[in-house]
């Protein structure tokens, strides 16, 4: 009994060795992914500490970590198996954020300003909800069931809402168990459009235009000055970037390790022709991101902008768009809102970019 019980222990080590030495390289990414999706689901989302372990951070290899939440400093933490400790904290205004041992928690940081004037009107113009209204064009029946098997095997969809607007009318709506229209969701890649829709409204306002070159000063003296914003916005500027998320990659390096997320893809060096070589980059996003703060005074004018401009002003005020450790925003992924506001962005695309849906 005693010997069999040995070999149990013997082997249960062994399995437990043999699993931190696979995945060593990768712990410092696995328990930055666990602490700060933890942090934002808290925190910014609102959703429990079990919710979000059996439900978000739930896949291999993210589930080998165990996290801890800090209710009263908002911040949760995580390692694996002890190793690799990592720490995210809540800071409203800015959501979540993963930090260094060397980060000062209570040095004061800047917020954007936010002007969230709601109106007594229905959605999308407002946040009231809409009369109902019945187009015969439409087969409500077949509409359903289409809807509902978008829930269907939702262990592995996991498909948390589903909206569908006809003629600016919200003609079906269904959330998943646990979600409903206050729910805040991580737009993960819509993020990007938000970010390039902020360039649309700065060469609008004649503050630049998507032809103009020479952005960076790293890139002055090599081909990568011919690299104009249009190709960045494209993702055609020929730079390399490797999008693997079930790798160490340039993306999970730069999500879970960057201080400056900006910094990634500025660094990387042309491995195709300019404006004619796309490669899918949330470098490029960040990059993108971390240039704005060029056509500001300040930075709070920076962090003010996006909302000023277009988030508020188009009633997304469930919206809040995430920062890393230097302040940027992290347009490649970060934004949270509510699917009804998410749905508001997409309107005002289909309205081509006028406020009058």
């Amino acid at each position: 009994m005693k010997k069999g019980l040995k070999i149990i222990v013997f082997l249960g080590i062994i399995a437990l060795v043999y699993v931190a030495y696979t995945n060593y390289p990768r712990l410092n990414i696995i328990s930055g992914y666990s602490a700060k999706n933890m942090s934002s689901s808290v925190f910014l989302a609102g959703r429990s500490s079990d919710i979000t372990d059996s439900q978000d951070n739930n896949f291999s290899p993210i589930d080998l970590a165990d996290d801890l939440v800090d209710l009263d400093s908002k911040s949760a933490s995580a390692s694996v198996y002890g190793l690799m400790k990592r720490k995210a904290i809540y800071r409203e205004g800015l959501g979540s954020v993963l930090i260094t041992e060397d980060f000062d928690e209570s040095e004061p940081f800047l917020v954007p300003k936010r002007s969230i004037n709601k109106t007594n009107l229905p959605f999308p113009y407002g946040d009231l909800e809409q009369k109902d209204t019945l187009f015969s064009a439409i087969d409500y029946k077949g509409l359903e069931d289409v809807v509902s098997k978008a829930f269907s095997d939702n262990e592995i969809k996991k498909t948390r809402a589903v909206l569908v607007i006809y003629k600016d009318q919200l003609i079906a709506e269904k959330y998943g168990e646990g979600f409903d229209k206050n729910s805040k969701i991580l737009g993960w890649s819509m993020t990007k459009s938000i970010t390039s829709t902020i360039y649309g409204i700065l060469q609008s306002q004649g503050k630049l235009t998507i032809n103009d070159k020479a952005l960076i000063d790293s890139w002055q003296n090599d081909e990568r000055a011919n690299i104009a914003l249009n190709d960045l916005l494209h993702m055609n500027s020929g730079l390399a970037w490797n999008e693997d998320y079930n790798t160490i990659s340039d993306v999970s390096k730069m999500l879970f390790l960057a201080n400056d997320m900006s910094k990634a893809q500025e660094e990387k060096e042309l491995t195709g022709k300019t404006n004619e070589s796309w490669n899918y980059s949330s470098g490029t996003s960040n990059l993108l991101s971390g240039m704005l703060r060029k056509y500001f005074d300040n930075h709070q004018d920076y962090l003010d902008f996006w909302y000023s401009s277009l988030i508020d002003k188009v009633g997304m005020h469930s919206m809040l768009i995430e920062t890393d450790l230097s302040g940027n925003y992290v347009g490649s992924s970060y934004g949270w809102a509510t699917p009804r506001d998410w749905a508001k962005f997409g309107l005002l695309y289909l309205h081509r970019g006028k406020l009058e849906w």
